[in-house]
Formats: structure tokens, sequence, C-alpha cells
């Protein structure tokens, strides 16, 4: 049986032909490790630098300015965008699937006596606020997603912005697809206690799909008592890629910039960051 599991970990999948995103949100181990991530200034693994957040927001404000606007951000986890826009005025709904980083950020809300509403939902399939003035998907979220998904997303935010709100979202951009390359490893509790308490070894193909600057990073972890796969899938994107998508599900692109400042994008610059109207 171990001969078949391994050999399926490194036969080339289909794209998008298996998610298991919510593993990584719900596990209840998993989960409190990737908030230890979150937290964490040390690595930019599953939230950046709190540095790099308050550039974020402020270029956000500057641009399209939060205070007296609703906003509601998608993919919230802890609230860390969250808390730094409603402390700009914002008045803030947070939507996570993930109840251990929406238990931290309701603590954090409640410890700093904010009102932000956060809701344990899955955005591409649960009720969403309406009537908001900016939403926003921050942390690459919209690149997980398959094609079919990220259009049925970007239809559902049409419908929560108000006539000229803005979404405001960031995505992987090509250049950073060139940078990756296709692996095998293998190791014994390869990320400390990361993806269990107890002693387990864990096996990572990479996956890179060059036609399509697409990257998939699957793991089987086997432990004493459990075996499991995850499949991150992480699409990448230029400008007119990215506008197209935009722009087919009825929105309109005003702006795309360097994610870490709100300055004009160069490839140089990493992530994209799209700002567009309904």
């Amino acid at each position: 049986m171990m001969y078949a599991a391994l050999d399926d970990l490194n036969r080339r999948p289909e794209p998008f032909s298996r998610c298991t995103i919510d593993t990584l949100w719900t596990d209840p181990w998993i989960a409190r490790k990737m908030l230890d991530y979150h937290l964490d200034q040390g690595t930019d693994l599953a939230s950046r630098r709190f540095e790099t957040i308050d550039g974020i927001v402020d270029w956000v404000d500057r641009k399209l300015g939060l205070s007296g606007k609703s906003v509601c951000d998608l993919g919230c986890g802890p609230g860390l965008y969250a808390m730094r826009m409603a402390g700009r005025g914002a008045t803030v709904t947070g939507v996570d699937f993930s109840a251990v980083a929406l238990a931290h950020a309701r603590a954090e809300a409640a410890a700093g006596n904010m009102a932000i509403a956060y809701r344990q939902a899955d955005y591409l399939t649960d009720d969403l606020p309406g009537d908001q003035d900016l939403v926003t998907l921050i942390y690459c979220d919209y690149c997980v997603l398959s094609p079919q998904d990220r259009q049925r997303l970007l239809k559902r935010i049409k419908g929560m912005l108000k006539p000229g709100g803005a979404l405001v979202f960031d995505v992987y951009a090509t250049a950073q697809f060139a940078q990756r390359k296709e692996a095998a490893t293998y190791g014994r509790n390869p990320m400390g206690d990361f993806w269990s308490p107890d002693d387990h070894f864990g096996f990572q193909t990479i996956f890179l799909y060059e036609e399509q600057n697409l990257a998939l990073d699957r793991y089987l972890i086997v432990t004493p008592t459990r075996r499991f796969e995850i499949f991150n899938w992480l699409q990448y994107f230029d400008p007119e890629a990215i506008s197209a998508e935009v722009t087919r599900a009825g929105l309109a692109v005003e702006e795309i910039v360097a994610l870490a400042n709100g300055e004009p994008w160069t490839p140089e610059a990493g992530e994209l960051a799209i700002i567009a109207r309904a």
C-alpha cells in the first residue's frame, strides 16, 4: 500500500483535480500551527510581517480612503488587516473559515475595544455582507483557487460592492513562477511539529505546469495512526492575465500596483495588487 501511495505522489495530477484548501485552516492541530505562523515576525509563510502589513494598509487608505467606509476583509485570518483598517475608521467585517484564527481575531478586537464583526464562513459558498465600499482579499488567496472558483468569487464580490465600490487583492507574478523548480523531498518531521504533534514522515513533490504558470506543492504526511495529503495549488499571473479574469467577471481594473507600497508595478516588485471597481 505504501508503494502505491508513493507512486501516486510522484504522478503529475491534472490541474486543480484535487483540492485540500480547508485542511490547513480547519484541522485542529494544523490550524493552531498556522496561527503561530501568522503571528511569527520571523517569517512570511502565513501572513506578512506586521511592518509590511502596515505599509499595505497605509497605501490602501491613501488611495481609497478607509475612514467611514464599510469594508469586508475576505480570508481575514487572525484579523491583522481588519484591525488596522478599523483603526483608520472603517467599519470592518472579517470573513474566514478558520475557527482558531477567528477566536484570536475576536479576542484582539475585544482587547482593543474595536467593534469588528467576524464571521466564520466559506466565501465561495456562504452568505456574504452586501453594500460594501471596499472588499479586500490579501496574501494571494486568489491564487490557490481553480479558474472556475476564481470567476465565481469575483462575481460574488461584485455582488457585495456598492456601485463604484472597490476590490483590492493580490496575486503572485509570473516572474516569481520563473524562479521555482520541480523537486521531490522526504524527511522525518520535516517542519518540526507543524503537520502533527506525533512523530511522522513527510514527502513533498513540486510540479510545475509551464504553459499555465501553475505550481503544485503536494505533501504526503504519515503518522503512526494517520495518513493525509495536502494539495497546494498556486497560480501565477502577469497584468494581462489577471486583468482579463477581472474584466470577465464584470469588474473594471482601475490600477495594478506593487503590493508592498502601492507604486506602479514592475516585474521586479514581486506580487501584483489589483484595484478594481464594480
